[in-house]
């Protein structure tokens, strides 16, 4: 059980920072396809991040219960370790790991809505609707290299460099994957805790 509960604290205390700093990038910047852009690989993490978070929280209450432990929780092995278990810090971990992916999800999530779909080099997205432009992109045919872009990449001085490529099926079916797994392991960890 120490391997999972190592692997708890160190996901969980590498993604706090990383989240923050990556969310005043996806807040500040030059231009907004840029931004969300940002958006769209800090809400990739962090879909991955919460499906291994709560799969090892599972995990972890799965092998916990099956042992007749008292706690439950994994601890947070910065701070505890087997033999010193504190009740009080892993709850705030808990807590805290808790907040962070449900804050990171929306803020990443809500950055990334703000998308709409446009041809590669066109500044004028194909609808002006996030669902309607990612309609629109399938209906259309394409065989060049690049053929859309998830946000505006053409201003009046020239292109905007960082822009993501759209590619359909791929790029919010990435995003649906890493979703779907999230709930997966969200499914599991109530499975465990109501057994």
């Amino acid at each position: 059980m120490l391997p999972l509960a190592k692997f708890w604290t160190w996901v969980g205390h590498s993604f706090i920072p990383l989240a923050a700093g990556w969310a005043y990038f996806v807040r500040n910047g030059p231009d907004e396809g840029v931004l969300i852009s940002r958006g769209y690989f800090g809400w990739a993490l962090t879909l991955l991040v919460g499906a291994a978070l709560i799969f090892a929280l599972g995990r972890y209450v799965s092998l916990a219960k099956a042992r007749h432990a008292a706690i439950l929780m994994p601890p947070n092995t910065t701070f505890e370790d087997a033999n010193n278990r504190n009740l009080t810090i892993s709850w705030v971990t808990l807590v805290v790991f808790a907040f962070s992916l449900i804050a990171a999800n929306i803020l990443f999530a809500s950055r990334y809505a703000d998308s709409r779909i446009h041809r590669w080099n066109d500044p004028a997205p194909l609808e002006e609707s996030f669902w309607g432009s990612r309609i629109k992109a399938h209906q259309i045919p394409c065989s060049e290299r690049s053929c859309f872009a998830i946000s505006k990449r053409v201003r009046s001085s020239g292109p905007v460099r960082d822009v993501m490529q759209y590619l359909p099926f791929y790029t919010d079916g990435l995003l649906l994957l890493f979703a779907a797994a999230q709930l997966a392991a969200l499914v599991y960890l109530a499975v465990v805790l109501s057994r």
